[in-house]
Order: C-alpha cells, then sequence, then structure tokens
C-alpha cells in the first residue's frame, strides 16, 4: 500500500527586503493605517530607492467617539498627521478624498471608488499597491480591500503597461500571509510615524498594540528577527 504525504500548509517566506520593488502606492482607508499596517515596508522601500506615494479614502471624521471636535476642524487635524507621518516615513505625492469613515456603503458606492481607483492607477501605473486585506474585520478597510482588488483586475485588462502586484496588509485582524518582511531595521521609524497621530493615541495605545502584532509575526523569520510586517499576495 502506497502512502502518500498530506499537502503541506503554505509558509510565509521571509525577506529583508519589500517582496516586490519599483514604484509603490500605498491606499489606506483612514489616516494612520498606511504607518500601522505597512509603514516599515514603505520605509524599506525609500531606503533603496523606490518612490512611494500615499492615498488615503476616507478622511477619519469619525475617528473622534465622544465627538468633543468640530467634524472640519477635526478633519484638519488628521490631515495635518497623516502629511507628518508621510514626510516621517519618507514618502512622495499624497492625495486624499475625505471620503466619511463607518459609513454604510452600497454596490453603487463600492462602483464609484472602484472607477477612481482605475484612473489613480492608469496616471501613476504602480508596480506594488498595498492595501487592507480582505479579511480585515472593520468596514472601510474591508471596502478598501474589494475596491483596490476590483480597480486592479479590470487595470490590467484597460491601462497599456499596467501590471502591478497587489499587497494585502494587516492593521486590526490578521491574514494567511504570504510574505514576512524582517523590518527590524526601520521599526523606530514607524513607530514615530504612528505617534504622529496623537488625534488616535488619546484612544488607543496604538504603538503597544501593533508592536505585539509584528513582534509575533516574527516567529515567520529565521531565528534573531524581532519585528516583521506581514502580507498576503492579493492577485
Amino acid at each position: 500500500m502506497t502512502v502518500s504525504g498530506l499537502p503541506a500548509p503554505k509558509v510565509a517566506r521571509p525577506t529583508t527586503e519589500p517582496p516586490y520593488r519599483g514604484r509603490v502606492l500605498v491606499v489606506s482607508p483612514h489616516p494612520d493605517d498606511e504607518s500601522i499596517g505597512p509603514g516599515a515596508t514603505l520605509v524599506l522601500h525609500r531606503r533603496l530607492g523606490d518612490p512611494v506615494e500615499a492615498l488615503w479614502v476616507t478622511s477619519g471624521v469619525h475617528g473622534d467617539p465622544q465627538g468633543r471636535n468640530d467634524p472640519e476642524r477635526y478633519i484638519a487635524v488628521r490631515k495635518a498627521e497623516a502629511e507628518a507621518a508621510a514626510a516621517t516615513l519618507g514618502l512622495g505625492a499624497t492625495e486624499f478624498w475625505g471620503y466619511p469613515d463607518s459609513m454604510v456603503v452600497t454596490e453603487a458606492d463600492l462602483a464609484a471608488v472602484v472607477e477612481r481607483l482605475l484612473d489613480v492607477l492608469a496616471r501613476r501605473k504602480p508596480d506594488v499597491i498595498y492595501a487592507p486585506h480582505p479579511g480585515e474585520a472593520h468596514s472601510d478597510h474591508h471596502f478598501t480591500s474589494l475596491a483596490v482588488v476590483q480597480a486592479h483586475r479590470r487595470a490590467l485588462g484597460q491601462v497599456p503597461g499596467y501590471a502591478a502586484h497587489v499587497l494585502g496588509f494587516e492593521v486590526w485582524s490578521a491574514c494567511d500571509p504570504d510574505w514576512a518582511v524582517d523590518v527590524g531595521s526601520v521599526y523606530e521609524t514607524k513607530l514615530a510615524a504612528i505617534r504622529c497621530y496623537g488625534s488616535q493615541l488619546e484612544h488607543n495605545d496604538i504603538p503597544r498594540m501593533i508592536d505585539g502584532l509584528n513582534r509575533y509575526r516574527a516567529v515567520l523569520l529565521p531565528p534573531g528577527g524581532l519585528w516583521a510586517e506581514a502580507f498576503v499576495e492579493l492577485t
């Protein structure tokens, strides 16, 4: 009798550099997700000379749970925090769409955002896109992931020369990762970017929480690795 082995589980590939190189676009649901999720990997891109641009889908206006701030002022604060974080990470061009966050969205809303993203992909032609992975529990993160993947698939057939890799990042929900990037050499820069978001640190100790996730992900690295950011292929 022949006994065959069970299928091997998927194991994330460890790397000390970003999985893919070239022009980078990070699509962030809220101001802060670009730093909390792939922030350190974005710094690695910049150290290697890759241009990195950022797009924020929502304004984060509902990130003030007690409603203590004037909404327009609060939007301005969160935008200023995002600009400061982008400068800390070394990012280039930034774009803010300003949609309200934590809203019920419809198929029509999704279609409209996909159209805008398709235009961005046609104009910028990124080689690498970072977006939340679709298993993120937050509705805005899940929506952003769906929109990016749909826009990417359309761009593959409609935009000449477009051939980006799309990687899903973690913020509040773990993914089933394909990659584990050793980010120990730049981790302090990531934490510095997160600390730009004083409006959010009033409510949550984000540096401590994400430090726990990134230290946990280091189990995917060779011995000696201290922090890792995990990514799943979305294409």
